[in-house]
């Protein structure tokens, strides 16, 4: 059975909108790249025709992929703001600062936008927790505790 992949329904819609300028966009582009190379004949050192072959090669491959996690997507209702789960915004106490953090489908992670999943140390250790719980978290480098002071 396949692992089933959370999503919001915008993080979905923008995987959606990648696939598609990847078949619609990005691969006829290089394939018209590709036709143009083909026509100088001489393949063997054709610098234009195995970049195209790579660039091709990456498109499909990145398809494949997006196709495959597509079919098993389940999408994130509403939040229940009593506990933390999916499509949560969570504030937690650490080291006596403030961070916030939004839960979101392993297809969405962005640790820069502090968008990180249920998957992740920080993930598991406040999942289903409530305000005011603290936890250890178990990250691979140390451990450490927050205190989860908001849910959203």
């Amino acid at each position: 059975m396949s692992q089933i992949h959370h999503l919001t329904k915008e993080g979905k819609a923008k995987l959606e909108e990648e696939l598609r300028q990847l078949k619609e966009e990005k691969l006829p582009a290089v394939l018209k790249k590709l036709k143009a190379a083909i026509e100088q004949w001489d393949l063997s050192e054709n610098a234009e025709y195995e970049q195209a072959m790579e660039e091709k090669a990456m498109i499909e491959s990145r398809i494949n992929e997006l196709e495959e996690f597509l079919k098993n997507v389940k999408i994130i209702e509403s939040a229940n703001v009593d506990e933390v789960g999916y499509g949560n915004t969570v504030v937690v106490l650490r080291d006596w600062k403030e961070e916030t953090y939004e839960i979101v489908g392993s297809g969405e992670v962005d640790i820069f936008s502090n968008k990180i999943s249920l998957e992740s140390p920080l993930g598991k250790a406040i999942e289903w927790k409530k305000v005011w719980d603290k936890v250890i978290v178990d990250s691979p480098k140390w451990e450490y505790e927050v205190e989860i002071i908001k849910i959203s």
